[in-house]
């Protein structure tokens, strides 16, 4: 960076303007900034070219009009400066170096010195001979120093509003393209609330989201000047970095740079484009390490499709009427924390009973399903934001490990979550918005801090194998659903499943596959299902299922 003299004369009263070209998010924009004296003058120009990076130019004015006081330039050396003067002025330090050559370096063979040593002659010639001429480096740009910038000189305030990278992300797009909000693109690092400072090096990573079946893939934005539609007041958004874990700079807040006065104003503005980005707010949410999936419901599914456990079913009907009756409690002093824990067999309705559940309270509640996660208080803090919300931890023993038993299932080369989950669901980080559901086909294989502590998971309910009565109700479920009318064929089976089948440990899944099996045969027949469709799948459930110990 380079800054000449170009005028010795003072102007009227001390006072200068700044001024520059800059193109922001395609645009041509012309920055200008009144300064009194010189050295605040030089300071704005200063701060003016190194955070846009181009030609800062200080006018004053006297009796004889405008006229150029100074040039600050940020250029990658002199000899390529856009200012004429700066040119000149290396051309004649250039020149003086080859006197300072011909007089210190003369015993030196040519080869050696040609080109190196007159460059380091030359540099050495500007640094001793020219003092306004400086090289400088801005590792930082304050929030203070950018709102001076970019909206006038004032004390500013600042303000952190808490979110998360997909809103974040969804937000800085919309942002773009709205009126009052200016995308400065040359400032691509991001914000650091600890520090009231963009850095550069910190850049924001991709956001992949999967919205109702579109693919989306978008690099946030970093730094914005915006505008209050109802009073032209400007202020500026910074989206900024969370904690720092293992090399990731999560984006989890957006910092506010305003004045005093406009406070109100500007939260207000900015927390409703929040609410309106947010794409997880009472939607259904999958998680995993790579991507998320945003649903408005998990399916069609609903309570009358199946034949549910008793107790699950009512436990999970007591959640929806918390949800559904939160406020009520809350004026009361109660809360809808909760934890269900749920453990059985492989295909005993588990999931499916979680599906109806979830089904049934879309749009009333955030529901996260974990399928994978680094870190699951990250998890519970986004739960936290999107309140009332649900958190549903599928299959629990292969997301953390038993501390009495080392060896369980849960691989040792993953993070253990167990002291986290334990933080999260009691004590001083309980989160009192959140009901936390979990299923597990091997409850012995849990923590028994997390299985058997109260506060953690209230309710414990292991489903086991349905009755001889449900099996039947299943049977017939599906048998409705697909239209199988043969009278023949139905007590055939009704039959079968009690007699040759009744040896069996059967879940509901069972009874589901081989009945689909069955009407797939008879589709592509193009008949009506018959009972020899329905023995192949009878015979393949045989040789899965478990046998039932011989009585006593």
């Amino acid at each position: 960076m380079w800054f000449k003299v170009e005028q010795k004369r003072s102007s009227v009263g001390q006072k200068y303007v700044v001024r520059c070209n800059s193109e922001i998010a395609g645009k041509p924009v012309v920055e200008e900034r009144s300064a009194k004296g010189t050295t605040e003058a030089r300071k704005t120009a200063e701060i003016l070219a190194s955070t846009l990076n181009v030609t800062a130019t200080v006018y004053g004015t006297d009796a004889d009009g405008e006229f150029v006081h100074g040039v600050y330039e940020v250029s990658e050396g002199a000899a390529v400066a856009t200012s004429p003067l700066i040119r000149r002025l290396f051309a004649e330090s250039a020149a003086a170096s080859l006197t300072l050559k011909d007089q210190l370096l003369a015993d030196i063979p040519e080869d050696t010195i040609k080109g190196f040593a007159t460059m380091s002659a030359a540099l050495g010639y500007i640094v001793a001979q020219h003092k306004q001429i400086k090289r400088a480096a801005t590792p930082q740009i304050g929030y203070s120093t950018l709102f001076r910038i970019f909206c006038g000189s004032s004390d500013a305030n600042t303000l952190s509003l808490s979110t998360n990278d997909a809103t974040i992300a969804i937000l800085t797009r919309k942002l773009s393209d709205l009126p009052g909000w200016m995308w400065l693109s040359e400032l691509p690092g991001l914000g650091s609330a600890e520090r009231s400072a963009v850095i550069p090096a910190w850049r924001a990573n991709k956001v992949t989201l999967t919205i109702d079946g579109e693919l989306q893939v978008i690099r946030p934005r970093t730094v914005f000047r915006g505008t209050v539609p109802e009073t032209g007041a400007q202020f500026m958004l910074v989206v900024q970095m969370g904690e720092r874990r293992l090399g990731q700079a999560p984006l989890d807040s957006v910092g506010l740079v305003y004045r005093e006065e406009d406070e109100s104003a500007v939260v207000a503005t900015v927390r409703q484009l929040l609410l309106e980005s947010n794409p997880f707010k009472d939607r259904v949410v999958l998680i995993n390490r790579d991507l998320r999936t945003v649903r408005s419901k998990m399916s069609d599914r609903s309570w009358n499709d199946v034949v549910p456990h008793e107790h699950v079913r009512a436990e999970l009907d007591f959640i929806a009427a918390s949800i559904r009756n939160r406020e009520m409690l809350k004026a009361e002093g109660l809360t809808i924390k909760r934890g269900l824990l749920l453990s059985g067999p492989p295909g005993d309705g588990k999931s499916t009973a979680i599906e109806c559940f979830v089904n049934d309270i879309a749009g009333e509640a955030t529901v996260l399903i974990v399928e994978a996660v680094e870190h699951i208080r990250a998890v519970y803090h986004l739960a936290q934001t999107l309140a009332p919300a649900v958190v549903i931890l599928e299959d629990l023993d292969l997301m953390t490990k038993s501390r009495q038993n080392p060896y369980s299932y849960a691989a040792t080369s993953k993070d253990d979550l167990t002291g986290e989950l334990l933080q999260v669901l009691s004590g001083g980080s309980a989160y009192d918005d959140i009901v936390t559901i979990a299923t597990t086909n091997h409850p012995e294989a849990i923590d028994e801090a997390l299985a058997k502590r109260a506060g953690r998971f209230d309710a414990h309910i292991r489903m086991g194998y349905p009755s001889e009565a449900d099996k039947q109700r299943i049977l017939d479920l599906y048998l409705d659903r697909f239209g199988v009318n043969d009278e023949l064929t139905r007590r055939r089976l009704q039959q079968t499943l009690s007699r040759d089948l009744g040896r069996l440990h059967l879940v509901p899944a069972h009874i589901e596959e081989f009945v689909k099996a069955g009407i797939k045969r008879a589709r592509l027949a193009h008949r009506p299902p018959e009972y020899l469709d329905f023995e192949p799948g009878i015979e393949a459930t045989k040789s899965i299922a478990t046998q039932k110990p011989a009585a006593s």
